[in-house]
């Protein structure tokens, strides 16, 4: 997709993917995922077992396979709220959010940033200020782009991972390289006023 037409419907049924508290909601959000799509995406025949390895991969109880968490690919020791997750709240702070889920899930899970970015999108979208621009470019071009990869790669890598939610992670990759590409473009093509859509 060309950076210019980056659009958040994937990002939200991506978002509610791997949220998803069963095979019913991993089915849902999928479903809505290949509307969307310009590839064609993997047959689900069982969705209990899409489940069961998302289980396996991002949930536990076991050793996760593939965390979901920025903190585990960015920080020395794999661990969860530590400073990359409060540096992620502070950014949702900082936009006037605040996780539903605060002291339950740590705000670095990739459905909470991904939710983050399409706020800071819409906000581009609506001709936010320079400094939400900056702040954008930070969250997506620096954090967001600098973990991202490392976990596709944790999900493609994975034993227990369903070709379901390979594809699925692949595409938050491919979102999140999309969004790098449009803000960098933005940020060149407005350089004095912060990128005039973010």
């Amino acid at each position: 997709m060309p950076p210019d037409s980056a659009n958040t419907e994937p990002a939200e049924a991506l978002r509610d993917f791997f949220i998803a508290e069963d095979a019913a909601g991993l089915k849902k959000a999928y479903l809505e995922i290949a509307e969307i799509s310009e590839d064609r995406l993997p047959v689900v025949k069982d969705w209990q077992e899409v489940e069961y390895a998302f289980t396996r991969l991002f949930v536990g109880p076991k050793s996760l396979a593939a965390p979901p968490f920025a903190s585990v690919y960015l920080e020395n020791e794999p661990l969860v709220m530590g400073p990359t997750t409060m540096m992620v709240r502070s950014v949702y702070e900082m936009m006037g959010l605040v996780s539903p889920w605060k002291n339950a899930l740590p705000e670095d899970h990739v459905s909470l940033e991904l939710d983050a970015a399409l706020v800071l999108e819409n906000a581009a979208l609506q001709g936010g200020s320079a400094e939400l621009g900056e702040l954008r470019h930070f969250f997506v071009c620096r954090h967001m782009a600098s973990w991202i990869p490392a976990f596709v790669k944790r999900v493609s890598r994975a034993e227990s991972a369903h070709p379901a939610i390979i594809r699925a992670a692949e595409l938050v990759g491919q979102w999140v390289d999309d969004q790098a590409a449009l803000i960098n473009t933005q940020r060149n093509q407005y350089p004095k006023q912060g990128g005039r859509n973010g």
